[in-house]
């Protein structure tokens, strides 16, 4: 990563910036560590450089977002609640990568194996269940994590078994 001189960050400077043949960092002259890095392909992210442990520790980079879906004011107001929770003793890059591995743990077909198992094993019905809940819930939602869906998606799968002309399955599986 090559990085740049100071610029002062304005929508205006971030636009006119350019692809170049390698990653390019342009820090924010108003906020030290906080800067738009340029890839090659022309993409411009904005990111955070921290020391979690002052001058001799090492440096953490934390992506806030890319320009264009992130604010330059957003990416400003990340930049500093970052800032807040290094102060504050938090690595933050350190906790998004374990909300990221909480979210792997949390997938919708682990969770369900793990209810079949529990919860179905008493029933009589359980094959029966585990089927059904394998093919309209564990299929269509594969790879997904649980925090991730939504009372919507809840409604448009149990419309889609409706609109299937099955009612029965549709009432069974939002049980």
């Amino acid at each position: 990563m090559i990085t740049m001189p100071r610029i002062k960050l304005t929508k205006s400077a971030i636009d006119a910036l350019t692809k170049t043949t390698s990653e390019v960092v342009y820090w924010d002259a108003a906020c030290p560590g906080f800067g738009v890095k340029v890839t090659p392909q022309g993409r411009k992210v904005f990111v955070v450089v921290y020391r979690t442990g002052g001058a001799g520790s090492k440096q953490r980079k934390y992506t806030i977002g890319p320009y264009g879906r992130v604010t330059l004011h957003q990416a400003r107001v990340a930049a500093q609640k970052v800032f807040t929770a290094k102060l504050e003793g938090r690595d933050p890059a350190a906790e998004k990568r374990q909300s990221r591995r909480r979210m792997v743990a949390d997938r919708i077909e682990d969770l369900l194996e793990g209810f079949i198992t529990q919860r179905l094993a008493q029933n009589r019905s359980a094959a029966e269940t585990s089927r059904l809940l394998r093919r309209e819930v564990g299929i269509p939602w594969a790879g997904r994590s649980v925090h991730s869906i939504s009372k919507r998606d809840v409604v448009d799968l149990i419309s889609a078994i409706m609109q299937r002309g099955a009612p029965g399955s549709a009432n069974k599986t939002l049980k």
